[in-house]
This record gives C-alpha cells, sequence and structure tokens, in this order.
C-alpha cells in the first residue's frame, strides 16, 4: 500500500508549531510534558535537533515546554553545558522524593483495596529500606502484596525484599561487569562511609586508588556510568537497592 506521503523539511517544523498554533485557535495556554527528555541526547545528529526545538519553542507565547528527566547529570548536562543549544533555556527545579507519610498512605490504601491488610509500620518500612525511592517502593510494596495471603508479615516482607534484590541482579551485573580494578575499590570506599576526601594519603593506600589525579577520573566515569552522583560535594551511590547489591557482590 503506498500512502503517497512525501515528507518535507518544514514538516517537523509544522509539526513543533502545531501546539502553539492549537493554543492560538483555542484561545487558551497550553503547557507540553516531556518525560524522560535527556534521550534526546542519543538521536541522530543530536545536537542539530536540539537547536531546531530551540529555535521554534523559544518564540512561541502560548505554549510552555516542562522537560522531565530520571537521569540527573544528563539533564544537567544538557541545560548547563554551554556548548549545547539548551544551555540556560529554563528554570531547573529539582523535585525531593515523595514523603513517608504519603506513601504510607497509599500503601495501606492499595493493600485495603484489594482485601489485603498491611501495618502502618510494615509500609513504613518498605519506604525506608529503598530510601523512598518512587520506583522500588512500588516495585517492592507490589512484591509484598504478592507474598501476603491476608495481613502482610514481616516473612512476607524478607522475602519481597530478597526477591527486588534477585530480579535487579542481572542489571547490577551488567552495570558492574566492566568496571574496572580502581573503580571498584573507588566503590567500595563509598561503601564503607567515605563521601569526600579521597585523596587523601591514608585513603589512596588503604583503597588501592592510585594518584589524586587517578581519582578524579575514576569518579568522572562512575558518573557517566550513572553508579554515584555527587550531592552537595558528598559522593553517594544513589540507587538503594544497588548499594546493598555491591556490598553483598563485594563482601563488605
Amino acid at each position: 500500500i503506498s500512502l503517497e506521503m512525501n515528507p518535507k523539511s518544514n514538516d517537523v517544523d509544522e509539526i513543533l508549531q502545531l501546539p502553539e498554533k492549537i493554543a492560538q485557535k483555542k484561545g487558551c495556554n497550553i503547557v507540553v510534558c516531556i518525560d524522560e527528555f535527556q534521550q534526546i541526547a542519543e538521536f541522530k545528529d543530536s545536537k542539530t535537533f536540539q537547536k531546531r526545538l530551540r529555535t521554534v519553542w523559544q518564540l512561541q507565547k502560548s505554549v510552555s515546554y516542562c522537560l522531565f528527566g530520571s537521569k540527573k547529570h544528563l539533564m544537567n548536562e544538557l541545560f548547563e553545558k554551554k556548548s549545547l543549544p539548551f544551555y540556560k533555556f529554563g528554570d531547573a527545579i529539582y523535585l525531593s522524593k515523595i514523603g513517608t507519610s504519603d506513601w504510607v498512605d497509599y500503601i495501606c490504601g492499595r493493600f485495603e483495596a484489594t482485601g489485603k491488610q498491611i501495618s502502618r509500620g510494615l509500609a513504613e518500612k518498605i519506604c525506608q529500606i529503598v530510601d523512598n525511592h518512587s520506583s522500588y517502593v512500588q516495585q517492592l510494596a507490589w512484591l509484598v502484596w504478592i507474598h501476603t495471603d491476608e495481613t502482610a508479615a514481616e516473612q512476607d516482607f524478607e522475602a519481597a525484599y530478597q526477591d527486588i534484590i534477585d530480579q535487579n541482579t542481572p542489571l547490577f551485573e551488567k552495570q558492574t561487569e566492566s568496571l574496572t580494578t580502581y573503580q571498584l575499590n573507588f566503590l567500595r570506599a563509598v561503601l564503607d562511609g567515605i563521601h569526600s576526601e579521597f585523596t587523601t594519603q591514608e585513603v589512596l593506600q588503604k583503597y588501592q586508588l592510585g594518584s589524586s589525579a587517578n581519582v578524579s577520573i575514576v569518579k568522572r566515569a562512575l558518573v557517566k556510568k550513572e553508579l554515584i552522583e555527587i550531592e552537595k560535594r558528598q559522593v553517594v551511590i544513589p540507587d538503594p537497592v544497588m548499594k546493598v547489591w555491591l556490598k553483598r557482590s563485594l563482601a563488605l
């Protein structure tokens, strides 16, 4: 079947202008929300496409764009790197985690809606053990629900927590299989509670990190691999389940 479609170079601009045209026609303002926006960096000839987006978007008066991303360092690079088109394009808002009390209400409510029960204490424990990480809270709560017949018990929680580690193990193995000895040693230091001052002689020798210059290289590599993040000049492992898995796999 031939649809006789012959895309023209101006088709892209027409699509990008569509929200503005709709807003003007309807006499309203529109907010366009785009999730996982950092994926744009993987597009073919990404920089050119980013320039095209900015050129069109910055002239629109009736449309605002809310660009979400779960990869913090990639989003920061898109909007803070001077050589990229979206440099200082808009306000950066760092969303805080959903509060424990809100999660507890939600978890208990969902259990009740399906004819099961969970104590507020156990629901709170679900949140705390995964550091209120949204996707993990939902995944762990669901696994506890699966293990629960009528009322969730401690053994249901323990079984579910082991499940979440087992389910994510293949991903963690893939993320860490190519790490160098220096990078693994750096992670050991972080897991031991060292979040700064990696270049002191004591730390360099204890964890065999090489030179101070090497520490900087290792740190940048681990940030790029999304295994660590820098928060207020402190190095942290942002994934709470991976953190537990690393402790076990590195025999710490």
